[in-house]
């Protein structure tokens, strides 16, 4: 029994920990595919045809994931308009305090306009998670997606 006892912790640990590094590259990998996704309608002139805000557009982000709880409401969305892909730089997601800021750019570009969409979203680690796998002072972990692209051409509206 005493073995058995000395046996369990480190067995318990060691499956929450898997358990939790799963989850959390699961939310990582369906928030990449989401934002693709959603790229591709600011991509090709479907969501500046359609008038789409930072609330429509995380709707369609939101709609393609399934492990991120709250999505609505702790998904940011970064989208920036460049000259060139050589002027591209990437946004800070994160304040002076080290938490998730609230206000990002949404600037959809026109066509043929290079674009940087970002996506950000906090994840609550829940598990032994975040004695290691934490980036953020309050012991979360943030998920962070990206595509860069060209818009296709387009006609402006």
């Amino acid at each position: 029994m005493v073995e058995f006892s000395l046996l369990m912790l480190p067995f318990f640990i060691l499956m929450f920990g898997i358990a939790e590094v799963g989850l959390v590259t699961w939310g990582s990998l369906e928030l990449e595919n989401a934002t693709d996704d959603a790229a591709r309608l600011v991509r090709t002139g479907q969501a500046q045809a359609q008038n789409y805000d930072n609330a429509r557009l995380k709707q369609a982000v939101c709609a393609r994931v399934s492990l991120l709880f709250d999505c609505q409401n702790k998904l940011r969305i970064d989208l920036q308009s460049f000259p060139t892909f050589s002027g591209m730089t990437a946004p800070a997601p994160l304040d002076g305090a080290g938490n998730l800021k609230q206000d990002f750019a949404f600037e959809m570009g026109s066509g043929e306009e290079v674009v940087l969409m970002s996506t950000f979203y906090e994840w609550p680690l829940q598990l032994l998670g975040s004695l290691s796998l934490s980036n953020m002072p309050n012991g979360h972990r943030l998920l962070r997606a990206s595509a860069a692209f060209r818009n296709e051409p387009f006609p402006d509206n």
